[in-house]
């Protein structure tokens, strides 16, 4: 199918103003949904099918099991070992007008090296019987997520054979990588706001070119280091009760950046005022 690209590039004018242009590029690519031509910018020459001959579909064996266990749906659908499966001929299956033999699957098209808007290729993919390791609670021959005091759920699955304490070790470091990415989100999303509430200077300035430059940097590095600190001083406030000595060196190290303007003007207002002064009198 044809599929649409935007690329789009901020120009500035003179005065502060920005002139965003767009690009519109196509390309054709295989997808497994139908891609609606009719919103493209050019839809012209780059018309694609209405709906999908043949749709994707997935099929969940009925029953799966682990040793005398009973796996739930929910468990089996995480098992996502899969792998490309050929299709057998053997019962000399006849193939309907059009669809001809391709790779391990079948392709609906006149060349398959050669491919076009309409094309389609079949392919099969299948979870082969693997080892799994469960961390969860036994209830009446199958397996539920285990409560803990505090009203959080263990149920943890893994591809292979592990131990326990590897399969909380791994969930620990999945929690914490899960966390840091969510506070690197915030801590650009705290930089795009403070940017915006700064953007007017950069636009004031923008009136002599390169003085607009100058703004815009020292905007960005401002928007940056606001932003650090206040998500600092977020994560340490939630710290306070559970990991009081991570809080005390986070608001410790907020404070320091804080007070390093501060202390720079300071010094440079003594050593002015401790300058070694001359004097000269004329006898007369």
């Amino acid at each position: 199918q044809w599929a649409e690209k935007k690329t789009k590039k901020s120009v500035k004018k003179t005065g502060g103003s920005k002139t965003t242009i767009t690009t519109y590029s196509y390309n054709k690519k295989w997808s497994p949904v139908v891609i609606n031509s009719d919103k493209f910018q050019e839809s012209y020459g780059h018309d694609n099918p209405d709906v999908m001959k043949y749709e994707s579909s997935t099929w969940t064996a009925a029953k799966v099991t682990l040793g005398a266990f009973n796996l739930p749906s929910s468990e089996v659908l995480r098992i996502n070992t899969w792998t490309d499966t050929h299709v057998s001929d053997s019962n000399n299956t006849t193939l309907l007008s059009g669809v001809k033999p391709s790779g391990t699957g079948y392709y609906v098209g006149e060349n398959p090296s050669s491919p076009q808007v309409g094309d389609i290729r079949v392919t099969f993919s299948v979870v082969l019987p693997t080892d799994i390791t469960i961390v969860a609670q036994q209830s009446e021959g199958t397996f539920v997520p285990f409560v803990t005091n505090n009203g959080g759920s263990i149920d943890l699955l893994k591809t292979g054979v592990y131990g326990k304490d590897f399969m909380f070790d791994a969930a620990k470091n999945e929690n914490k990588a899960a966390t840091w990415l969510i506070r690197i989100i915030g801590i650009c999303v705290m930089y795009c706001g403070v940017s915006m509430v700064l953007d007017p200077i950069v636009v004031l300035s923008d009136v002599l070119p390169f003085l607009g430059n100058i703004a815009e940097i020292g905007v960005s590095l401002i928007s940056w280091v606001v932003a650090i600190i206040t998500s600092f001083v977020v994560i340490a406030v939630a710290w306070v009760f559970y990991r009081p000595i991570v809080a005390i060196v986070l608001f410790a190290v907020s404070g320091a950046v804080l007070a390093v303007p501060f202390f720079l003007k300071k010094k440079g207002s003594k050593s002015v005022s401790g300058e070694p002064t001359e004097s000269t009198e004329l006898l007369v």
